[in-house]
């Protein structure tokens, strides 16, 4: 029996294990097994973000279906944190959300919005037929929160 790793193989155990094929320590790891630093997100002013709160079913039900569960979920957590002034590890998908719009860096600091826009035109064109009509009617019914002296 051969392995890709240098060891031994003990022979007595079902099914054969190598013995030697952990990496050494110092050895890069794969991305998700990495250590992440921790930021500090911060909340954009309200009053030049108007949109719909992070616990919507707005934000959950198309959001999720533009982005996937986890941007969304760590999106969540971003917003969290900023309201809590608490640190959280960095998010894995920090890219996505800063190229849709919702978090920004600026002055070596992460914002992020307090209330999340309707999704974009690009968006609604990927969604399932279904879930693109219901989303008409949904944005019809949702109601913004507007900046303070814009009415």
């Amino acid at each position: 029996m051969r392995f890709a790793a240098p060891g031994t193989v003990r022979q007595d155990e079902r099914p054969p294990v190598a013995t030697d094929i952990a990496p050494l320590p110092g050895a890069a790891l794969r991305v998700s097994a990495q250590e992440r630093y921790r930021i500090t997100p911060r909340l954009w002013p309200e009053h030049l973000c108007p949109g719909v709160e992070p616990s919507h079913p707005y934000v959950l039900t198309y959001w999720t279906a533009a982005l996937g569960p986890n941007a969304v979920s760590e999106l969540l957590r971003l917003i969290t944190a900023a309201r809590r002034r608490s640190e959280i590890p960095h998010p894995n998908f920090l890219s996505v959300l800063c190229r849709e719009g919702l978090v920004h860096f600026h002055s070596r600091a992460v914002w992020v919005r307090p209330l999340l826009p309707p999704i974009g035109r690009h968006h609604v064109g990927r969604l399932a037929p279904r879930l693109r009509q219901q989303h008409r009617r949904d944005l019809l019914s949702v109601h913004y929160r507007l900046p303070p002296g814009e009415y």
